[in-house]
């Protein structure tokens, strides 16, 4: 396929990112975690790859103690006192940091988790009142899940000095959430980044994730011809 058929006749804006750590690579290469393919997420408009599958790193032992240490020194750095997971993809990853840094452990509800009921405690484990909160998730997009979590564990009298997540996805994401931009949000990587690795490792072809970071930056509309060239990325 010759790729400048169906190029973008509008510029793209590529941003400007790092080039990927050997950590990246890792998380990259990670058994399904980057997929290729269109989907769809939450009832939104077509998505050029399937949403990430960040949860696929907690399987090697070895890696999940590589996020977990990279969290806990964010946490000292921080002076946080407790480690706040953020249901249900942050869970593990804040479990293996509060035991990574000796911290105690709690995790905050999710608001509106189907199987939940009104009058159960938003936050569980470690009592979070009056401590100084580290809140982790496994990636973080708009900033609405980290804010609504935020809101929940100031309700419960803590202070959150920062967020720690595997993949920081604003580099995609509009608009982004106020109230979770004005926290410090640490991360392994950003979702740009991560596609530039899951490329250079074989996981993606150069041409689906052109295809794809185009689709992402310049909002295709649904009818747009190049998406079927997304629709079946082996013949890309």
């Amino acid at each position: 396929m010759n790729v400048t058929q169906i190029s973008s006749p509008t510029p793209r804006i590529l941003p400007t990112r790092p080039a990927p750590t050997d950590l990246v690579a890792q998380l990259a290469t990670v058994p399904g975690l980057v997929r290729p393919g269109t989907s769809h997420w939450d009832h939104t408009d077509r998505l050029p790859l399937h949403p990430l599958s960040v949860e696929n790193a907690y399987e090697n032992p070895a890696l999940l103690r590589t996020l977990a240490a990279r969290g806990a020194g964010i946490a000292e750095r921080m002076d946080a006192e407790i480690i706040v997971g953020g249901e249900t993809g942050g869970i593990p990853l804040a479990t293996a940091i509060s035991l990574t840094a000796g911290l105690p452990f709690a995790f905050v509800r999710k608001p509106g988790y189907v199987g939940h009921e009104d009058h159960e405690p938003r936050v569980r484990g470690a009592a979070a009142a009056g401590r100084r909160v580290l809140l982790v998730d496994d990636a973080v997009s708009t900033g609405n899940a980290i804010d609504a979590f935020a809101a929940e564990l100031r309700n419960e009298g803590a202070t959150v000095v920062g967020v720690f997540t595997v993949v920081d996805m604003r580099d995609v994401s509009n608009p982004i959430n106020p109230a979770a931009a004005a926290l410090p949000i640490h991360s392994i990587t950003s979702y740009l980044t991560l596609l530039d690795a899951a490329t250079d490792q074989g996981v993606l072809n150069p041409t689906t994730h052109d295809l794809a970071v185009d689709a992402l930056l310049n909002n295709w509309n649904d009818d747009d011809p190049r998406w079927q060239y997304l629709d079946h990325p082996a013949a890309a």
